[in-house]
């Protein structure tokens, strides 16, 4: 099986998928714990941008083996860890912005809609993607299902579903902001905790 998988997505990229998604539970456990803090968080995400910098011109020991096993060659040369740059600032938002629940289940939805959407598209995806011709709709739909059912353990069914949709909608899109694309770490969070919560104020 994980033959198939590496030759159909490629060793780096199921590599990325799988710590994205052992991260996120991680994360999302301390969290509940109240072990990992925003504080600790927007620390981590400080300490993370000066070791970014720092890499971009020369080698730092356990960051470059990281960033050589996990990262993709353009992001390595851009900006170093960009993809858990953009989820602890995605991950940090939430935690201030909402409640909660809905923190962590957003957290939740963007630990698995990603990375499984990803991962499902490159095996079984026939039918592209109307917003972006690299993704596929199978990848869609299995990110959004699989999402939502962690999600449920969080918040109530109906708020799952729709935070998990606008999630896997916004994780399709391209977004730019004066030519930067915005990372969909940081949108995959936000655009789902805001859809809850704006559900919960009105209903």
């Amino acid at each position: 099986m994980t033959d198939i998988l590496n030759l159909k997505i490629g060793t780096l990229e199921l590599r990325r998928e799988l710590l994205h998604i052992l991260t996120g539970i991680v994360a999302i456990l301390l969290i509940s714990h109240g072990i990992l803090t925003p504080w600790i968080i927007f620390f981590i995400l400080l300490l993370g941008i000066l070791l970014s910098f720092l890499s971009l011109r020369t080698e730092v020991p356990l960051i470059s083996w990281f960033l050589n096993n996990f990262e993709r060659e353009k992001d390595r040369k851009e900006l170093p860890g960009r993809a858990l740059l953009f989820g602890l600032a995605g991950s940090l938002l939430v935690l201030k912005l909402f409640p909660m629940d809905i923190a962590l289940a957003s957290i939740t939805i963007l630990t698995f809609a990603d990375p499984i959407s990803h991962i499902i598209g490159k095996c079984f995806g026939r039918i592209k993607s109307i917003f972006d011709k690299n993704k596929n709709i199978e990848g869609h739909i299995s990110g959004f299902i699989i999402s939502s059912l962690f999600a449920m353990l969080l918040v109530p069914v109906w708020m799952a579903l729709v935070g998990s949709f606008v999630a896997v909608v916004f994780e399709s899109l391209i977004i730019e902001v004066q030519k930067i694309k915005l990372d969909d770490n940081l949108l995959i969070p936000l655009a789902a905790g805001t859809a809850m919560y704006l559900l919960r104020i009105w209903f």
